[in-house]
């Protein structure tokens, strides 16, 4: 009788020894994208979820390596024949992992879709999900084939859609697909040291607004003079990372896109955002030159103006009421109600990606 009440405790603590080997096994998750921002965030949700990650960022990789033939921005093209080679040439690579993950452009899930991917695959689409380079396309890229595969993958229990920003469903839709309304957006965490300042040093921030030097600050108009003249004193060129714009008094930004990795990570830091309201984008949009969406009916789901996003923002109607906000704001009390408001949205994003990845630890089960 005690040799067997010895051989059971043995048993036992044995069944418990492997109960916890079983637990802090670390999911293998595959990674692939063309875009350094996802590649970055993706690495800060692994650590943060001690997750064994490996990224391959697409563009970085040796010339020829993907599939073999082509190169650059001709891989963003998916067609039938270079998901079948790319899965020929690596399908024994991603087969060592336990999670294949991609973002930027969905068409890469088209590798694993056509050829039988059985384990989970995540899609965070991020850039529409039939996204194509039409300056590149080598292919018959999006075709009919690709639309049934990502229709089909929608119902696929291994298979996780996720958006980046609301849109990115309601883009689905009007093609057709439902993709459904799971959401995890950028957390906005900042894990990179700081570095040496790209602004001119003459440039004192702290009395200063900084202008992203994109499209429609610089081409759609001088916005840098522009503002000059309303007696906003700015600065509008090059950065070196969020880090670089945290002194700033504010940012001022005429939005292009739906959302962007910027916004979250300048969130974080607490960088407060005028941008135009609904009532003034929808006049600016009518002016040629203007790069953006006219689909005004959706820019509730963007995330300059979704309800909830709604306590970043200073919105101004017109230019000269950007003046008097840029002249009469408290962006010392802004900055501090947006660290509270980009820690705690970090954090539900973190739980988004935490929730996922342990459901997928017990569908590996």
């Amino acid at each position: 009788m005690t040799h067997l009440r010895y051989f059971l405790f043995i048993l036992t603590l044995c069944c418990c020894r492997l109960h916890l080997s079983a637990e802090n096994v670390k999911l293998k998750v595959l990674h692939l994208t063309f875009h350094a921002g996802c590649a970055k965030e993706i690495e800060t949700v692994a650590k943060e979820l001690s997750l064994e990650l490996t990224t391959w960022n697409i563009l970085s990789l040796p010339p020829c390596m993907f599939d073999g033939v082509a190169q650059e921005n001709a891989l963003y093209n998916i067609g039938h024949e270079r998901a079948k080679r790319i899965w020929a040439l690596h399908h024994d690579f991603f087969n060592s992992f336990d999670v294949i993950l991609t973002s930027d452009t969905a068409p890469l899930s088209r590798i694993f879709l056509q050829n039988g991917w059985k384990k989970p695959l995540i899609i965070w689409i991020c850039n529409r999900f039939d996204y194509y380079d039409g300056a590149s396309l080598d292919c018959n890229f999006p075709d009919a084939e690709y639309y049934q595969l990502f229709a089909n993958a929608c119902k696929q229990p291994n298979v996780s859609m996720i958006g980046y920003t609301a849109y990115e469903h309601r883009y689905a839709k009007l093609k057709g697909i439902n993709t459904g309304t799971r959401l995890i957006k950028p957390t906005g965490l900042c894990t990179n040291p700081r570095l040496d300042s790209a602004i001119p040093s003459k440039i004192v921030k702290s009395e200063t607004f900084f202008l992203p030097p994109y499209h429609n600050e610089t081409n759609f108009m001088n916005a840098s003079n522009y503002y000059t003249q309303l007696g906003i004193k700015n600065y509008c060129g090059k950065y070196n990372g969020p880090k670089d714009l945290e002194e700033f008094k504010a940012i001022i930004h005429l939005p292009y896109a739906w959302s962007n990795f910027a916004l979250f990570e300048n969130l974080h830091l607490g960088i407060p955002y005028l941008i135009p309201s609904v009532k003034f984008m929808r006049t600016l949009i009518r002016q040629n030159n203007y790069f953006m969406t006219s689909d005004i009916g959706a820019f509730r789901l963007s995330e300059w103006y979704a309800a909830e996003n709604a306590p970043f923002f200073i919105y101004f109607d017109s230019w000269q009421d950007l003046a008097l906000k840029a002249n009469t704001t408290n962006f010392a009390q802004q900055k501090e109600t947006l660290k509270q408001l980009g820690h705690k949205h970090a954090q539900e994003m973190l739980e988004r990606w935490k929730e996922l990845f342990d459901s997928l630890t017990n569908f590996n089960k």
